[in-house]
């Protein structure tokens, strides 16, 4: 009985272990800066700007960059995309005028710079604009099977308990 025990309070501190590793933990840089401002001040003199980035990067938030930063550059500010990131459909809104609430939506896509080196198929960024990474469906698809997969296990490692303690 006290094998019985032990084996459950195992596969309870599995489980617990294996849901708590599922998770992804995304960081952001949380900064404070005065709202409607559209450029700030760095050290040196340096032309600052607002910007958002959101979603696959390894640490999403808003920044202030350099005004000439390239989106490239953010993604690289922001530690780069994460595994599974949509790099061919990116998405970066851009307030077109502050008292009109229409946004103009760019598509970027960051493969085929990749492949071609072609500096004129990355916009320069400007104050306000946010960009959206999404993730692949086959990132969601991935982390699902994998999920499957661990709890499959558990209830494999739950039958041999049970089925070994029923023996003794």
């Amino acid at each position: 009985m006290r094998l019985r025990i032990k084996l459950i309070i195992l596969f309870l501190l599995i489980i617990i272990i294996n849901l708590l590793g599922s998770f992804d933990v995304i960081y952001s840089q949380e900064q404070k800066y005065p709202r409607g401002a559209q450029y700030y001040l760095g050290t040196d003199d340096q032309l600052l700007i607002k910007v958002n980035i959101w979603g696959f990067v390894a640490n999403p938030g808003q920044y202030l960059v350099p005004s000439d930063t390239d989106l490239i550059s953010l993604i690289s500010f922001a530690g780069g995309p994460r595994e599974g990131a949509k790099l061919s459909n990116i998405k970066l809104i851009r307030e077109e005028n502050p008292d009109n609430e229409k946004n103009k939506i760019i598509n970027v896509n960051v493969s085929k710079f990749i492949k071609s080196g072609k500096e004129s198929l990355i916009p320069q960024l400007k104050p306000g604009d946010t960009i959206i990474i999404s993730g692949s469906p086959w990132y969601h698809i991935n982390n699902f099977l994998s999920f499957v997969t661990k709890i499959a296990v558990l209830f494999q490692i739950y039958w041999l308990i049970v089925y070994y303690s029923a023996r003794d």
